[in-house]
């Protein structure tokens, strides 16, 4: 299978878990607008910490306030995307396994992993703030090395909420064997690409053609309609995508850990989407599973 339709065979698998339990689309709207309403109530905050448009002139020489406020902003935001992640994946490998839970029972199973997310969360945070200060202390060269340093962190964490939510494990443990694991199974070309995102991309740019054509009605009750549905069905797109890809992690960590593919997905688009660096390690390790 090509790289397109292999990710277009993979999205239509997660979209059949989806669509089984469309609950799961909640998880990231409600993560979402929880972050909205925190982002605007920090706004002031850090406005005022930064030393007011004084302070903003000078982005490379914030006061140490300002970075004070901003790692209180970090682990909120973060404990929020994390808690509802660990709350969408537990939904998930319930869906993966034969059963289902709706949005309160994986909010349930999440409050009780809540030692682990908050453990997680002053790890993920840290590292994210360290990024954004160097970032924003560094010339073009410095962000761009913060960016690779960040996408590789990204990489290594992949598998975190997974294992915290399915397994109980610990921040650490859950971050060495989330690198063991994709060190072991993927290497360096994480399943697809990317290939679930460049669908949605492609869905994403339906509502293109008919803004043209109200464009060129010059009508602008049909521009405010038109751009009024475009910008609902993005945020359900964006739900659903963030949705496919917690479902689509959750079945790459079962996979990744059992060997097994789950029932609903296709075994062999599944296997296809890994590339291996050395397929007879990971042929002896799929034995040893």
């Amino acid at each position: 299978m090509g790289r397109f339709q292999r990710s277009l065979a993979l999205a239509k698998e997660s979209f059949a878990v989806l669509r089984s339990n469309p609950q799961l689309a909640w998880f990231p709207v409600i993560s979402s607008f929880v972050t909205v309403i925190l982002t605007i109530s920090f706004a002031i905050p850090l406005f005022l910490a930064s030393g007011g448009f004084d302070g903003l002139q000078k982005a490379d020489r914030f006061p140490p306030g300002y970075y004070a406020v901003l790692a209180v902003f970090y682990l909120l935001s973060y404990f929020i995307v994390i808690f509802f992640n660990v709350g969408l994946v537990s939904c998930a490998h319930a869906s993966l396994s034969g059963s289902k839970m709706n949005v309160s029972d994986g909010l349930a199973a999440a409050g009780r992993r809540l030692p682990a997310i908050l453990g997680w969360t002053l790890v993920a945070a840290t590292v994210g703030l360290i990024l954004q200060m160097i970032s924003e202390r560094s010339g073009i060269f410095g962000k761009i090395v913060v960016a690779i340093v960040g996408g590789a962190w990204n990489l290594v964490t992949y598998f975190v909420v997974p294992i915290i939510a399915i397994e109980q494990g610990s921040p650490i443990a859950a971050i060495k064997k989330s690198g063991s694991m994709l060190k072991r199974t993927w290497g360096e070309n994480l399943i697809g690409q990317g290939g679930i995102g460049l669908v949605l991309l492609l869905f994403a740019l339906i509502p293109v053609v008919p803004f043209v054509f109200a464009c060129i009605s010059q009508s602008p009750a049909a521009i405010l309609i038109v751009l009024a549905v475009s910008v609902i069905y993005w945020l359900a797109l964006a739900a659903v995508g963030s949705s496919l890809s917690g479902i689509y992690r959750t079945a790459l960590y079962l996979y990744a850990e059992t060997g097994t593919v789950p029932v609903v997905f296709d075994s062999e688009a599944l296997q296809g989407a890994f590339r291996q660096g050395k397929p007879s390690v990971v042929n002896r390790w799929m034995r040893r599973g």
